[in-house]
């Protein structure tokens, strides 16, 4: 996630300069150095590498495993600017969390989802009350080449994640689904994936310019059409039930791990 972040962010036209990278193999940093043409050393190499890549950073972003924070936070101790505002992308570690392992600092909880590497993310961000406004500003303004970023209070973070970060995959899950099916009622898979993909593309921009999913949806639906049978299909199957169950239990899973991560 955090690879597909910093792509977005750089594809907007960020200095590739200013950035300084991390990651734990040397052949990761060399893919990623090279994909993305900053500069990127492996702590596998240089075991000072991340207390060097924050040295004088006002942003740090932090893309480790929200088991790996405590350890993260522990090894930064004494490298990072006073001023320096802490981002985190780590699923699952609340703000509460967050000033623990970095005290008297300003923390930003972010939650991108993967189109964020084609510069069509969604990015929520939930802020601790000490984050000055010019921060955030700057934040949102540097991930905004990443996509829309939304500013959320953390108790929305949940229903976020399962409408956006894990909610992507829903899209792709449903994808996945049309394709089997147009293989099994005969079409080449060829076909059927070209297809699939060109109708979410086109979907998802009128979707864009006109964010209302149900006028859109009646739009198409005439009376006793093909359309209307198909939806009355979903409607039988109890797909808003399906969906509302799915987007819960993302939601949920994450306060799960919130509260692992705490006791932890």
């Amino acid at each position: 996630m955090g690879s597909a972040l910093l792509a977005g962010i750089l594809a907007a036209g960020q200095d590739a300069g200013q950035v300084r990278a991390t990651t734990r193999s040397a052949e990761s940093a060399a893919a990623l150095g090279s994909r993305l043409g900053v500069p990127t050393t492996a702590v596998a190499d240089d075991p000072q590498a991340n207390r060097s890549a924050v040295d004088g950073a006002d942003l740090v972003f932090l893309g480790v495993k929200p088991w790996m924070l405590a350890e993260t936070a522990s090894e930064l101790d004494g490298a990072l600017k006073d001023t320096a505002t802490v981002v985190s992308m780590a699923a699952g570690v609340d703000l509460a969390t967050l000033t623990a392992h970095f005290p008297h600092r300003p923390v930003v909880r972010i939650m991108p989802n993967t189109p964020s590497s084609v510069g069509h993310g969604v990015i929520s961000l939930a802020a601790a009350d000490e984050v000055p406004s010019a921060t955030l500003d700057e934040l949102t303004s540097l991930l905004g080449g990443a996509g829309q970023v939304i500013p959320i209070s953390e108790e929305d973070m949940p229903t976020m994640i399962g409408t956006s970060a894990s909610g992507v995959a829903f899209f792709f899950l449903l994808a996945e689904h049309m394709v089997a099916a147009a293989v099994s009622q005969g079409l080449d898979e060829e076909t059927a994936k070209r297809a699939v993909a060109a109708t979410a593309e086109g979907a998802g921009r009128l979707l864009t310019d006109s964010p209302d999913p149900a006028a859109l949806r009646a739009a198409v639906s005439s009376a006793g059409g093909t359309t209307a049978a198909g939806i009355a299909s979903f409607a039988e199957d109890g797909m808003d039930e399906i969906v509302a169950r799915a987007v819960r239990a993302a939601g949920d899973r994450s306060l799960e791990m919130e509260a692992e991560n705490r006791e932890g």
